[in-house]
């Protein structure tokens, strides 16, 4: 009881005596509209809203019943809200994102990048659409963009990106994410090089017909390429320090590809992690058939099994028709082991972690469990996950079947997990 008397008669205001770095750690997270509703907690919160260094005008901030059905009417009252918050805003600015599907091409954002430019903005994302026509790249990114030299981060999304010809470089530039972006034909020659500083590059739903290779900046590390369409090549012509690959194709023209995919992954002498999808897997095959037997092709290749660095491998199956087959139907009597699959000096030496997505447990899927188990004298895990869920008992019957594979390392560790990511169960193969 002495001590809710005493907090009743204290009159000391917490909240205004908070120090400024505080105040400014507990707004920068809100939404703009709730940060400056801390104004009318006391006089010292008045001002603090307008000194926030990230500011992030997305679907929250324009929610309102007021904009016009007319969708530039609208567009333009939406920039004008935009316009309005960033003149009573009397700090730096660090991290800017405009997130919003109505921002038609007439809206002009020219005069808003060279607002944040003034204001130091080192992290800028300007997303328009999430869904579009991916023919039609309607929105041509702001010259202006251009100009903003300073900036460490950039997103895109929705809209064409034209390098102007004046253009001499990002020079501090070190992550670049394009989603849904018309990219020009020379994107991935000779814009990467005027980003020297470059470490991250993430390029997701995009399409050629361009040769896809890549001159990658000397400072690149991580690469990311989702649902892409390739029908031409593929190829890195200078990557020393790419450490990360992931690449996942969207659709892959077979019968006008010229791409040797085991050349390509033996040319990055960094590469650590690799992450693939069954399509861009096939094209690791000499002969990339799209067929099933093009995966086991693959393990052929002890370059790509044997980079120096290469301690992590994730590959995702996807269900088709010629690889699917019930679980019953699961049984090492049903096929032959390929001889071939028999442990090779220098295949996956240092390999550690393998992560995959199982497309429904076929036969081309056991054989390549098999092969790495056989050849991983470091491998301490290997995580699978199916693309259907399956019931415990299927679970066990799986087990069972991998138990028999001979396996190089004493400390592996099979983790089964489900699509909700749950561990269903884990064991290491020494005590199976």
């Amino acid at each position: 009881m002495a001590k809710k008397k005493k907090l009743r008669r204290s009159k000391v205001d917490r909240i205004s005596k908070l120090p400024a770095h505080l105040i400014q750690l507990i707004l920068t997270p809100l939404p703009i509209k709730e940060a400056g509703r801390t104004s009318i907690l006391s006089r010292e919160w008045r001002h603090h809203w307008r000194s926030i260094t990230r500011l992030v005008f997305d679907d929250e901030f324009f929610d309102s019943p007021d904009y016009n059905s007319d969708e530039e009417i609208s567009a333009n009252k939406l920039m004008s809200n935009v316009q309005e918050t960033l003149q009573a805003h009397d700090g730096p600015i660090t991290e800017f994102v405009l997130s919003n599907p109505e921002l038609v091409t007439t809206v002009k954002i020219g005069p808003l990048i060279s607002h944040l430019s003034g204001k130091g903005v080192s992290d800028l994302s300007l997303l328009y659409r999430k869904y579009f026509d991916p023919e039609k790249f309607e929105r041509e990114i702001d010259s202006s963009l251009f100009h903003a030299v300073q900036l460490d981060r950039l997103s895109l999304e929705g809209c064409k990106f034209t390098v102007p010809s004046g253009f001499m470089r990002f020079a501090r530039l070190t992550s670049l994410q394009l989603e849904h972006v018309g990219l020009p034909d020379d994107f991935f020659q000779s814009f990467l090089l005027k980003c020297p500083l470059l470490e991250d590059l993430r390029v997701f739903y995009f399409q050629g017909p361009w040769e896809l290779e890549i001159v990658a900046p000397p400072c690149l590390k991580v690469l990311t390429l989702r649902a892409f369409i390739l029908d031409s090549i593929i190829g890195f012509k200078y990557a020393p320090l790419l450490s990360v690959v992931s690449m996942q194709a969207g659709e892959i023209e077979y019968e006008s590809l010229a791409t040797d995919m085991v050349s390509v992954f033996a040319s990055l002498p960094a590469l650590q992690q690799l992450y693939v999808s069954f399509e861009c897997l096939e094209l690791i095959a000499a002969d990339p058939i799209p067929y099933s037997t093009s995966l086991l092709e693959s393990s052929r290749h002890p370059q790509v099994w044997s980079s120096p660095n290469l301690y992590k491998l994730t590959i995702q199956m996807q269900p088709r028709g010629d690889l699917h087959f019930t679980r019953r139907d699961l049984k090492l009597s049903d096929y032959e082991p390929d001889t071939d699959l028999e442990a090779k000096d220098g295949c996956c030496q240092r390999l550690e972690e393998v992560d995959i997505m199982l497309g429904g447990g076929s036969q081309v899927e056991l054989d390549l469990l098999r092969f790495v188990l056989a050849n991983g004298p470091l491998l301490r895990r290997i995580v699978i996950e199916p693309v259907e869920e399956m019931t415990w008992e299927g679970c066990l019957e799986f087990l069972e079947e991998i138990r028999q594979y001979e396996c190089a390392s004493k400390k592996a560790e099979i983790i089964y997990v489900n699509e909700s990511n749950r561990i269903v169960f884990r064991t290491r193969l020494a005590n199976l």
